[in-house]
């Protein structure tokens, strides 16, 4: 009997010992379940950029050398030599080729000739003037004679020593002498006269040499500019004749990019206005240019403005022909660019969160601050007044945000 009360007293203890256990286990978990506080925000952010929202306009060019010009012949003859090749680099004042100038050379020196000719003519001239002078001085002398004697025999005659008579011949051979002073003068023009007439026809010679000269100096081709040969039209050998010609040379010290530019988009572009440019060339690069001409009248079939861009070439490395790409960058002023989804409104007045700083964790306050807005388009807005580039602002929040409160970073957010 004692044995059977021992074993039923035995199997109860274990029976009440797990009904408590869990009891205890329950109660220690709830209470560690149960959340002191609430849990942080989280929150995306974006950093404020300076950019437009107006699309800009690209257009495909064709680049040009800077100047271009064509070397011609001036006068006729055959190309003797011919000093460079396409491609060749020239200099300013160098000879390019040389025409036969035999022609040329004989009608020099027939010139000079001639010029010698007048100069000696010239050199008579002037020893008539000078013989004529000496007439008029002898003339003079004799006319002074003359008029001594005239009156000293007048007064002879009044005295009655010599006949009047005689007096009044000594008055003639006066004014005999005086006609002849009168004629020498006259004559002293007149070979005057001769000497300028001579000097006229000398500089008219000495221009006519000049001429020929000039022309002779024409069988030379000389590079007006700094630049790189573009063609040959022309080879040794060759009869040229005037206006006819030899090269084109570019220079490419700068490069000029020409694009055929709509009508539409004409309002948007402005003399000095900078574009960027992108040659297929190049790949990677972009260089800048400026709008340096754009034509007064549009093509009448295509409607198209030809406009000329500008843009550097110091190391010579942007050849002719090329094709470019050029983007005509807006003039106007860059805003503040964000996403619309960042723009809170409230009684009218817009608002954007920012954060002040960050922690070790990733949490930060948030802080709000109020927004003017400018276009909208998709998706992004412009901010005028309120937020500076480089802001960092919140875009999306897992729940509403207040001012001053704090918020976790996403690992999506800079």
């Amino acid at each position: 009997m004692k044995s059977w009360l021992f074993l039923v007293i035995s199997a109860l203890f274990p029976l009440t010992g797990c009904t408590l256990l869990p009891q205890q286990q329950t109660s220690a978990q709830t209470e560690q379940n149960s959340p002191s506080h609430d849990r942080v925000t989280n929150v995306d952010l974006e950093t404020a950029s300076l950019g437009s929202l107006k699309k800009e306009i690209e257009y495909i060019g064709t680049t040009a050398p800077f100047h271009q010009v064509s070397v011609r012949s001036q006068v006729e003859g055959r190309l003797l030599n011919l000093s460079v090749d396409v491609g060749d680099s020239v200099r300013q004042g160098q000879v390019l080729a040389r025409l036969n100038d035999n022609l040329l050379v004989a009608a020099v020196n027939r010139e000079k000739a001639e010029l010698t000719a007048l100069e000696s003519e010239l050199a008579r001239a002037k020893t008539q003037v000078s013989n004529a002078q000496i007439r008029l001085a002898e003339t003079l002398v004799q006319l002074e004679q003359a008029e001594n004697d005239a009156t000293r025999y007048v007064e002879l005659a009044k005295t009655g020593l010599i006949a009047q008579q005689q007096a009044e011949s000594y008055q003639t051979a006066a004014k005999v002498a005086e006609k002849a002073v009168l004629s020498a003068r006259e004559q002293v023009n007149i070979e005057k006269q001769g000497v300028a007439a001579s000097r006229g026809r000398i500089e008219a010679q000495k221009a006519v040499l000049s001429e020929q000269e000039q022309r002779q100096a024409f069988t030379n081709l000389i590079s007006p500019i700094d630049g790189i040969v573009l063609t040959k039209t022309r080879e040794p050998g060759n009869l040229i004749q005037p206006g006819e010609e030899v090269l084109q040379i570019g220079d490419f010290s700068r490069v000029k990019v020409i694009v055929p530019l709509s009508e539409l988009d004409l309002g948007s572009v402005n003399l000095g206005q900078k574009v960027q440019v992108k040659l297929d060339a190049f790949t990677g690069d972009s260089f800048s240019g400026t709008v340096t001409s754009i034509a007064p009248q549009a093509d009448s079939n295509a409607r198209q403005v030809s406009v000329e861009v500008t843009m550097a070439n110091p190391a010579r490395q942007i050849k002719g022909g090329l094709l470019a790409r050029v983007n005509f960058l807006s003039t106007r002023q860059q805003r503040v660019i964000v996403p619309e989804s960042a723009i809170l409104e409230e009684d009218g007045v817009n608002h954007v969160f920012v954060v002040n700083g960050e922690t070790e964790t990733r949490q930060t306050k948030v802080q709000k601050q109020e927004v003017q807005l400018g276009d909208r388009t998709n998706g992004r807005v412009e901010i005028t007044t309120g937020l500076e580039p480089g802001a960092k602002l919140v875009v999306r929040s897992s729940k509403p945000l207040s001012d001053g409160e704090t918020v976790s970073l996403s690992i999506l957010s800079p």
